[in-house]
């Protein structure tokens, strides 16, 4: 894809971002609509768009590809988990602040935003690949990662079976069956799905637009740590995983995903979290913020580094 082609796919994820910004400074819509999209999407549309990629012939190319996929993502997610740990005492950071800076480091944003992007830029077929990357993060997001935060306060997460279980998990693990067995929808209920799905991206990116909205932008600005860990996020993660995925020879569209979800900014789930714990909410929202701001720019310049130098 030309890199002009990617600013293009780049910018209208940025409007439609603009477009919650704005409503939500004009008073027409607020932070509880905001909530409630967010459960929408969570829990309905994004589950419906996970299972419709999977919609589709099974071959023994997609299955090898898709199995590519899934342990580029365990080694993405290997160095993460190692670089959170370290970070942090690195830069001294008070209890509280690691644990949300830990869980900014390790969970981006690779569902409200990271589809989008991966759809804009890469296609609508890659979003089977982008969903089989992203298994990892729906075991961890809401399990072993939230705990990284709440142990950091007074209410810890007991983490169990249950804590694995959410409908993202369920719709994945559904589709995939789906897949392996080449099972279809009757056409009705497959339009119906997948028009659901389709909702995913657009809504997505207005309720981030809602969220940006509320920020309170003084507080973000003053905090330098939110800059390192911004940069950790969306520019030297992305690049170690490019350099060490492109060292062991992957190359094509699927070292493109890799870099491309890798670079997504802090996940939204941070600031949620660090509310219902009580854990630095002020810092996990400067992280969400600033990070998934600059990643409209950020995003364009990894993608043309990685068209000019990687990508052959």
């Amino acid at each position: 894809m030309a890199f002009m082609n990617i600013i293009s796919q780049v910018l209208v994820l940025f409007f439609l971002m603009l477009a919650g910004f704005v409503t939500a400074r004009l008073k027409a819509t607020g932070p509880e609509m905001a909530g409630h999209f967010s459960s929408f999407i969570i829990n309905f549309t994004l589950p419906a768009m996970l299972f419709a990629s999977f919609q589709r012939p099974f071959s023994r190319e997609l299955l090898g590809e898709g199995a590519l996929a899934l342990g580029l993502s365990a080694v993405t997610y290997a160095v993460a988990f190692a670089v959170a740990f370290i970070y942090p005492r690195l830069m001294g950071m008070p209890g509280p602040e690691r644990g949300v800076h830990r869980y900014a480091i390790i969970i981006s944003n690779c569902g409200f935003i990271g589809y989008p992007m991966v759809e804009a830029i890469l296609g609508p077929s890659y979003v089977f690949h982008a969903v089989i990357f992203n298994i990892p993060f729906s075991f961890l997001a809401y399990s072993v990662c939230a705990w990284l935060i709440s142990k950091e306060g007074k209410n810890v997460l007991s983490v169990s079976w249950k804590t694995f279980a959410n409908p993202n998990v369920i719709a994945t693990f559904l589709g995939l069956i789906f897949f392996l067995c080449s099972l279809r929808l009757p056409e009705p209920l497959y339009r119906a799905v997948k028009m659901t799905g389709d909702i995913t991206s657009p809504l997505s990116m207005i309720v981030i637009g809602i969220t940006l909205a509320q920020a309170n932008i003084r507080q973000i600005f003053g905090r330098w740590r939110i800059y390192v860990t911004t940069a950790l996020r969306l520019l030297i993660l992305p690049m170690a995983a490019a350099l060490l995925f492109y060292f062991i020879g992957v190359r094509g569209p699927l070292l493109m995903l890799a870099v491309l979800i890798t670079a997504m900014p802090v996940g939204s789930t941070t600031s949620i979290l660090a509310s219902l714990y009580r854990v630095a909410p002020e810092e996990a929202s400067s992280l969400v913020f600033l990070s998934t701001l600059l990643c409209m720019f950020t995003v364009p310049l990894l993608m043309f580094i990685m068209q000019r130098f990687f990508v052959v």
